[in-house]
């Protein structure tokens, strides 16, 4: 692209530097930026600064990638200052979209609170998007990651065990705390604003946001396809009752259309057309998938959390029915189910849902591969604007949410564990040491494998092995209490 000498060429240097970016040339497109040229509008500066910012993410700066995000935001906003203001403000404006961008990369760096005031600042312009929520969503989950809130039916993945040492001498005691967060509710979780942002109930309330606009997009769809059928079935029958035309008007208009070439150029620009925007509605169609999953996958989650097993049942067994779902949300899916059912006394049915992956006897084979894993989180997010706009970011496999982050062996390693307690609770000791002692062997550093393996020890009559256990556990914290132990 030739760009003249003496004048502006922000916009073009823009354009090109965005197509670089689409087709994953970082480097390029940050020298196309980075050329020096008239930058000292608001809204260019903003447009620049969030591009940069984008094109950072992707190369995993992401502090950097903060701070550009921070300073498009402040040039969009000063647009609102301009006094008076003009109306064409109000469209060159593009901090809801930069704002979003920014909760993205806070939500990337651990910072829930942050990322979740960015949403809210979103929201105006985003409110309409399934995914949006979605993210949202992720704020709360990660919250509850981290240790900054607690739920009633599931902990962070923060856990550790503590262990208060009862009593002294032959009447010395060890007893075992039930598994707790290392952190309960924090000072931005407990209540007021903090609290409307980032709690479980909120992320269920997102998540079912979420939720009812991926179904009425889809019903839409189904309508205006329903609508394209009637009129292709309507065009047909035009089309054969114009096919009794006489031969000779076909003769006499067919060599004057080719002689040009002007019809076989217009049918092959519309088979190229054509082409695009079926690889395009592929493509919507993939994305759309891997959001309903995850939006399945996360609310029947938050539903165990909040203790209503009944709709964590229910949306588990919605994920499972859900067309062409991923082996990494089919584990998930009959994991929550199976917990939900043993929350209501439904033990045999819970052993069905994990004994799909049983093989061989006692043998489970891996529920996911290492591909599944990363074909599975939500990747792209569109902003569906022109391309001058600021671009927004994606969410890359890397960086997906906590239900993400089990490898396809630890994901083996809950399924033993799991059926190892449905036996131990069965009375089947035999079959549940070998089961919980295949996924402890599995998930070494999971606290509660560790106190799976001890409850069967315990059940064995193996004290001294369990006591051995907890020594050698790294995530256990003994403490002394002041409680004498009842002799």
């Amino acid at each position: 692209m030739n760009m003249a000498r003496g004048r502006d060429s922000s916009t073009e240097l823009l354009l090109k530097s965005q197509l670089e970016y689409a087709r994953g040339n970082y480097r390029k497109a940050v020298k196309l930026l980075s050329t020096p040229n008239n930058r000292t509008e608001p809204v260019m500066l903003a447009m620049f600064y969030n591009n940069l910012g984008c094109i950072l993410h992707q190369q995993r700066s992401n502090h950097t990638s903060v701070l550009c995000f921070s300073k498009a935001l402040k040039y969009s906003l000063s647009l609102r200052s301009e006094k008076p203001l003009k109306l064409s403000a109000l469209s060159q404006d593009k901090s809801c979209l930069i704002s979003y961008n920014c909760g993205i990369q806070h939500l990337m760096c651990g910072k829930p609170l942050l990322a979740a005031r960015c949403f809210r600042e979103a929201m105006p312009l985003l409110y309409h998007r399934p995914l949006f929520w979605l993210r949202f969503a992720e704020c709360s989950l990660l919250a509850l990651e981290m240790g900054f809130l607690t739920a009633s039916g599931a902990t962070s993945c923060k856990d550790e065990i503590e262990i208060y040492v009862v009593g002294s001498g032959k009447w010395r005691h060890l007893v075992i705390s039930p598994v707790n967060s290392g952190s309960h509710l924090s000072d931005f979780g407990s209540s007021g604003e903090h609290g409307n942002l980032i709690s479980l109930r909120f992320a269920r309330q997102c998540l079912l946001n979420a939720q009812l606009l991926m179904d009425a997009s889809e019903q839409k769809k189904m309508v205006i396809s329903d609508t394209e059928e009637c009129n292709q079935v309507s065009q047909c029958q035009k089309s054969s009752g114009q096919n009794t035309m006489s031969v000779e008007s076909k003769v006499h208009s067919g060599p004057t259309a080719n002689a040009n070439g002007e019809q076989k150029g217009a049918a092959s620009l519309n088979a190229t057309l054509q082409s695009s925007l079926a690889m395009y509605d592929d493509i919507i169609k993939k994305e759309n998938l891997k959001i309903r999953q995850a939006i399945l996958g996360d609310l029947a989650f938050v539903e165990l959390c909040l203790e209503n097993p009944l709709k964590a049942l229910s949306t588990a067994n919605s994920l499972l029915q859900v067309p062409d779902c991923s082996r990494m949300y089919l584990f998930l899916g009959h994991v929550y189910a199976a917990e939900a059912l043993c929350l209501l006394n439904r033990l045999k049915e819970a052993v069905d849902q994990l004994t799909v992956y049983l093989r061989d006897g006692n043998a489970i084979e891996l529920p996911y591969s290492v591909e599944n894993r990363e074909k599975a989180p939500v990747e792209k997010d569109s902003d569906g604007e022109d391309s001058v706009t600021p671009a927004m970011t994606k969410l890359t496999s890397e960086e997906s949410q906590h239900s993400m982050s089990l490898k396809p062996e630890e994901a083996c390693g809950v399924l033993y564990v799991d059926l190892g307690m449905a036996a131990a609770v069965q009375g089947e000791l035999e079959q549940a040491n070998y089961l919980v002692s295949r996924g402890f062997a599995m998930l070494p550093n999971s606290p509660r494998a560790l106190l799976a393996s001890i409850y069967v020890d315990l059940l064995q009559g193996k004290a001294q092995e369990a006591i051995g256990k907890l020594r050698r556990c790294r995530n256990v914290r003994f403490k002394t209490s002041s409680v004498a132990a009842s002799r």
